[in-house]
């Protein structure tokens, strides 16, 4: 895949990730340091060495170099929407 889908899917996947740190504070806890690099990563091995190789050269900005912990993504459930009602304005045709 090119870089194009990768920055997307690192987008998409970090707002999941972002998410379910929110609803599982203990998992965090337990498996993520203070101020960790998280690295997304999935079963696409080019992905992988690309999230990872971005996470090596922002880690090494730091000093001290912050830890680095791989989230391995297994299965997500299909997107949907939470919104419950909308409503719409049109301002101009």
């Amino acid at each position: 895949m090119n870089e194009e889908y990768y920055k997307v899917l690192n987008a998409e996947l970090g707002a999941e990730f972002d998410l379910f740190a929110l609803e599982n504070p203990d998992w965090m806890t337990a498996n993520v340091p203070e101020g960790a690099i998280i690295v997304v990563q999935t079963n696409d091995p080019g992905f992988n060495a690309w999230t990872r190789g971005i996470a090596e050269q922002k880690r090494h900005l730091d000093r001290p170099p912050r830890p680095v912990v791989l989230v391995h993504i297994r299965e997500l459930r299909p997107a949907h929407s939470r919104i419950v009602r909308a409503e719409a304005e049109l301002l101009t045709r």
